[in-house]
């Protein structure tokens, strides 16, 4: 292991004694991380220093100069200094925050609106929709579960998984956030499946995918196989959540759902229906198509709380206004961006999804490609 990339190794993992968010993972040398826990904490301000120096050293390695810059901002921001929403989205991300214009949530809303057909306007049908589509929360393991082993078959089929690679799953409540996976090292993910709100039946097949297979689990095992094990990347055997990786991993897992199952409507009322809930997947997939344009009113949420001095009730009421969900869902969106220590995250699954969407191009073998390359958002963006 070169000394420069231990060094990274080392800051990183003295960075999250600060933010225990920040480090998503790390599977590296055990007896480097046990030497960082036992020392003194050192001082944010000491640490950005450290990152500018080491980002000096790196300075012919784009991708490990651009985390080394993701990590001195953090150190600044854990030091006291104040960045701008768009700021901290160039600086940890690599990214410009965008604003979406809302004339996809109306068209959305139309969508919606034809979809649901009833009595009631169509936010309130939209509420019975998820309601009636609610998977019992004694079916959602074995659901989860089971949706998995056919998402398994179909990413060997298409893009290829290595062996021995698992996970395991775990059902928890009071996060800010509907799933995580937690890389462990090893071809291993621990995935856990917030149960604060009902699971939809729509959303099991792209949860499921988006943290397993075709998404966060496939994109870290692939890694370790190959940059890890095969070329001794050991840079890789930490993921920093606040950084541009973020960006490519989000829209890794964004896309490869959809290259595997399209909208997933068909795979989930099948999984289901086996364990005798029935769902029909047609006006799911009319929902899910209008879904997929709301989505962006997350990152949208984020710009007015974090750049635009809006209140938590404006904020509310612009989401409720143009996602036209339910309540508690509205209410679960806010309170997962007012406790977020990074908003601009938000932005990585949308932008994220657009530059992985636009590189891979429908292709499996781009895709697959992608996984293991060493590439960053603005390298995308340029095509």
């Amino acid at each position: 292991m070169g000394e420069p990339v231990e060094r990274y190794l080392e800051l990183a993992l003295r960075l999250g004694r600060h933010d225990e968010d920040l480090i998503d993972s790390y599977y590296g040398p055990e007896e480097l991380a046990r030497r960082i826990e036992a020392e003194e904490p050192r001082e944010p301000a000491a640490l950005a220093e450290d990152a500018d120096a080491l980002a000096d050293e790196v300075a012919d390695d784009e991708w490990l100069v651009a985390q080394v810059g993701a990590l001195a901002a953090n150190a600044r921001k854990l030091g006291g200094e104040r960045l701008g929403f768009a700021e901290e989205g160039r600086l940890v991300y690599g990214i410009e925050p965008r604003w979406h214009d809302e004339e996809p949530f109306r068209r959305a809303a139309v969508t919606l609106d034809e979809a649901l057909p009833g009595e009631g306007d169509v936010r309130e049908r939209y509420a019975r929709w998820f309601a009636e589509t609610a998977i019992p929360a004694e079916l959602v393991e074995q659901a989860v579960l089971d949706a998995a082993a056919e998402l398994r078959r179909l990413t060997r089929e298409a893009i290829g998984l290595p062996d021995g690679e698992e996970f395991e799953l775990e059902l928890v409540t009071g996060e800010r956030w509907l799933g995580y996976a937690r890389y462990l090292g090893g071809l291993r993910t621990r995935i856990q499946v917030n149960t604060d709100l009902p699971l939809p039946a729509a959303d099991l097949v792209m949860l499921t995918s988006h943290e397993i297979y075709g998404g966060h689990h496939t994109h870290r095992v692939w890694q370790e196989t190959e940059l890890v094990r095969g070329q001794g990347q050991l840079e890789r055997t930490l993921d920093v959540l606040w950084s541009p990786e973020a960006v490519i991993s989000e829209g890794v897992a964004m896309t490869g759902p959809e290259l595997l199952t399209g909208d997933g409507q068909v795979l989930a009322a099948e999984v289901l229906g086996r364990l005798g809930f029935a769902y029909d997947a047609e006006i799911g997939s009319r929902v899910v198509r209008a879904r997929r344009s709301l989505l962006a009113i997350a990152a949208n949420v984020a710009m007015l709380l974090h750049d635009r001095g809006a209140s938590p009730e404006e904020a509310r009421e612009y989401s409720a206004a143009w996602s036209l969900q339910p309540d508690d869902r509205v209410a679960k969106q806010i309170d997962s961006q007012l406790r977020s220590s990074s908003p601009p995250y938000g932005h990585t699954y949308w932008q994220g999804r657009e530059l992985v969407e636009a590189h891979v191009a429908g292709d499996p073998e781009r895709f697959r490609a992608l996984l293991t390359a060493r590439l960053l958002p603005r390298e995308l963006e340029a095509g």
